[in-house]
């Protein structure tokens, strides 16, 4: 059985030809309940060797596709594009459409060819495009009601939501809620050690706030939390911002905002992280905030809650979901974190540490996975068994 998973990407590569799994990790064990031969079918972009991110298996095929994100790229690349997904779509039994243009084009061809497909729903395509710039805000409407008949027409489809991504896309088919995030066992003496933490924090220590997400693109909202820390640090308190993720040379907006503000050395950038030193840099924080405008369900939000760490968010897509209300702000509201990170940081945050810890466990992966494999079996028995 062969099986095409279709997503925008990109997907990045090194000189060596080796891809790296960044967004992707976990992807082949999940679809090889599936199908045998995995192929992924997505643009691709180079980058340098980087031993800190894990290599994406050889046992999965990448088939690269040009660029039609933007005009010209679309009118230059389009027919070669549709070529490549025709040429895939054909020569697969299934189809997983992970949204964007790809997954489309790709189920226009899937159901000419009577290929049965999965859609994953893992975020909204409104958020990210008429937050990312004045051309997504053009095309914002019409990529949202694209989604909006994909989802709706599709047979199954995975949400990494429980209510959110349901209630803005919602399907006439069978559908599942089923988080693409998922976490390995956490043991309690974890939650004990951060008891332990907050108890001994003192109110004349610094506080290490921190949040781990690309750097190079302006929806995931540092630009916010750096001009709290602004605020903060004009009202007294003594605290260190860090941001975790990859490609630091494209985000000079954010170091330049930092120096302009008068706060470069409150803020610092750790790089890209593999597992084990995210678990360090999970633990060396003392709140963790996700400022994001756009997300589906945050990885990273539930994988600071599994160390037990009190977190803020911004009240957008599936972050509701997952934090208690009074950590939720308006997103972009430089005043709104600043209040709630005075108010944490005065506090003290035991119980929420003990909830966040608690809750993270539903995303544990044997349970993510028992609940996709139920709805995997329902899509094999009723299509290919």
């Amino acid at each position: 059985m062969n099986l095409l998973f279709v997503h925008d990407g990109p997907i990045y590569y090194d000189q060596n030809g080796n891809y790296y799994e960044y967004a992707y990790h976990g992807l082949y064990e999940r679809y090889s309940y599936l199908g045998e031969h995995i192929y992924f079918l997505m643009r691709t972009s180079p980058i340098e060797a980087n031993t800190n991110n894990t290599i994406l298996t050889n046992k999965v095929k990448v088939i690269s596709v040009p660029n039609i994100n933007g005009i010209s790229l679309y009118l230059k690349n389009i027919m070669e594009a549709k070529k490549i997904i025709k040429r895939a779509v054909g020569q697969a039994d299934i189809l997983v459409a992970r949204g964007g243009s790809y997954s489309a084009i790709a189920i226009e061809y899937a159901k000419k060819n009577h290929i049965s497909y999965i859609f994953e729903c893992v975020g909204c395509s409104w958020d990210a495009f008429w937050n990312h710039s004045l051309k997504g805000k053009i095309v914002a409407p019409y990529l949202f009601l694209r989604d909006k008949r994909l989802v709706k027409n599709s047979p199954y489809v995975c949400y990494v939501t429980n209510e959110f991504l349901q209630r803005r896309y919602p399907t006439t088919g069978k559908s599942v809620s089923c988080s693409n995030v998922f976490i390995t066992p956490v043991e309690n003496s974890v939650l004990e050690r951060r008891i332990e933490k907050i108890h001994t924090l003192k109110k004349t220590q610094k506080i290490v706030i921190g949040t781990a997400a690309a750097i190079d693109v302006k929806y995931k909202g540092q630009e916010y939390v750096i001009k709290a820390v602004k605020k903060l640090t004009n009202k007294g308190f003594d605290l260190e911002y860090r941001m975790a993720g990859g490609n630091q040379h494209h985000s000079n907006y954010l170091f330049e905002l930092a120096k302009s503000l008068g706060v470069s050395d409150r803020v610092k950038y750790v790089g890209s992280l593999n597992q084990d030193e995210m678990r360090e840099f999970y633990d060396s924080l003392d709140i963790y905030i996700q400022p994001s405008k756009q997300e589906g369900l945050p990885r990273a939000v539930i994988e600071a809650m599994s160390r037990g760490i009190p977190v803020a968010g911004s009240d957008i897509a599936g972050i509701p979901e997952l934090l208690q209300k009074q950590f939720l702000f308006r997103k972009g509201n430089v005043n709104e974190i600043a209040r709630i990170l005075e108010f944490m940081m005065n506090a003290d945050l035991s119980d929420v540490a003990r909830e966040n810890f608690i809750k993270a466990k539903q995303y544990e992966i044997d349970v993510i996975t028992k609940r996709r494999n139920s709805f995997y079996d329902v899509f094999l028995r009723e299509n290919i068994i």
